[in-house]
């Protein structure tokens, strides 16, 4: 018998009853979806670039998230393909500042200047989205959308970023972070 049952039965009991009926609260995954497909599926053409020869209409895919933890401020987005530039990497699609009440964009968006928060540069020098466009033989690209969960206010960082500085400056500011993959190939 412990200590604390010997001193007083009673108190031991409703510390049992309360951890049993109380149990600690297990805390929502933060989760980052494309609405209606499963992870790891090939874009459609219409999320391809509509650059000349890549024969899409450059619509950034939809996006849902669930709330981020608790102090959760804004919220930035990273959309970046590993196998581009032969294995050097592109970024496709930057931005952050989005309000803390968000938790989901619509398609296409991302190519539009009315969507909130700011636009870091992407590889092109872009502050919009860039649909993919991969070298026609490539094997499928990977596309990693990335989504931050900050601990920084909508309006906390300067416009432009690219996503080395914006990695820089979210440093210490992460409270949860979850990606999707996408491929694509030509």
């Amino acid at each position: 018998m412990t200590r604390l049952t010997s001193l007083n039965p009673w108190l031991a009991a409703l510390a049992v009853t309360l951890c049993v009926q109380f149990p600690a609260q297990a805390q929502e995954r933060f989760t980052l979806n494309i609405p209606g497909v499963s992870d790891n599926r090939l874009f459609t053409s219409a999320a391809a670039s509509d650059a000349p020869g890549c024969g899409g209409k450059n619509q950034s895919p939809a996006l849902s998230w669930n709330a981020g933890p608790a102090g959760t401020q804004s919220y930035a987005i990273v959309m970046h393909d590993p196998d581009g530039q032969k294995g050097l990497g592109v970024d496709h699609w930057i931005h952050y500042g989005i309000k803390a009440t968000t938790h989901q964009i619509a398609a296409g968006v991302g190519a539009k200047s009315a969507f909130e928060g700011v636009g870091g540069t992407n590889s092109k020098g872009n502050t919009h989205y860039m649909g993919p466009c991969p070298p026609v033989g490539d094997s499928a690209h990977h596309y990693i959308i990335q989504i931050y969960a900050l601990d920084l206010a909508p309006d906390a960082l300067p416009a432009g970023l690219t996503r080395a500085e914006l990695m820089e400056k979210i440093k210490g500011h992460v409270l949860r972070n979850s990606s999707a993959v996408r491929r694509y190939h030509r």
